[in-house]
């Protein structure tokens, strides 16, 4: 028997035993069954303030902690790896001269600059000739991060996150295809641009990521959204611009 059903038979029991003591003591129904009638009437109210309204506020409340859980995991993520492979990535980005400003003030962007910047980088074209790449260099530092990024995968929290999951698999997709070539040198012109379109692809996602926890940031932990925008991986560009 499960125990839901115990502690309800034991309730009813017990509600019962009351109404029992109560006529046994007074000796009138009348009160009984006008009790009755009111508990009835209020039950409809009890099941909207507890079903409806109380749950809402705790399933709201359970969102927000596995929020920040899930952020937590990312910011580990941002802080182990990815900023420094969005740095590196970003050097090659023939077109960053297109949104590495706007990128750069995002120490004093607002809510709506936020906004308007995702917009901008979606239609970012993110294209990058790996032929400029050390690709052996890259292949390297992958492979000693693969580890934690596994490990990463394994948190079951992370199933509710659909886009950094993705992110976590192209990256050990991309992790796995530089493994297996022993050269790049020979690689012929398809093999190239199958291996530019899985860099561009880590790219745009780590990108698309880092601006969703840097605004998550802004939102709920300011300080640590300071120190974010002034570890800002595309302030590099931005300086040798100026």
């Amino acid at each position: 028997m499960r125990w839901e059903l115990k502690i309800s038979i034991i309730l009813l029991i017990f509600s019962v035993f009351f109404y029992i003591l109560n006529y046994l003591t007074f000796h009138d129904t009348t009160f009984i069954e006008k009790y009755i009638l009111v508990q009835l009437g209020f039950l409809p109210i009890s099941v909207l303030l507890v079903t409806i309204v109380l749950n809402t506020l705790i399933a709201q409340r359970e969102q927000r902690e596995r929020l920040e859980k899930i952020n937590i995991v990312i910011g580990s993520f941002f802080a182990e790896i990815g900023k420094d492979l969005l740095r590196y990535l970003s050097k090659y980005d023939e077109g960053i001269l297109d949104i590495v400003m706007d990128i750069a003030r995002i120490e004093r962007s607002s809510k709506e600059d936020f906004q308007i910047l995702k917009e901008k980088m979606e239609k970012h074209s993110y294209a990058i000739n790996i032929k400029k790449i050390n690709l052996y260099a890259l292949k390297k530092y992958l492979a000693e991060k693969k580890e934690f990024v596994v490990n990463l995968l394994d948190n079951p929290m992370l199933i509710e996150h659909e886009t950094f999951t993705e992110l976590l698999w192209n990256l050990l997709h991309l992790t796995e295809e530089l493994k297996i070539r022993l050269s790049f040198e020979d690689m012929n012109q398809e093999n190239y641009i199958s291996l530019e379109e899985d860099i561009r692809r880590v790219y745009y996602l780590l990108t698309y990521e880092w601006l969703n926890y840097v605004n998550y940031l802004y939102e709920a932990y300011p300080r640590i959204f300071l120190f974010e925008a002034r570890t800002n991986p595309f302030k590099p560009h931005s300086t040798s611009q100026q």
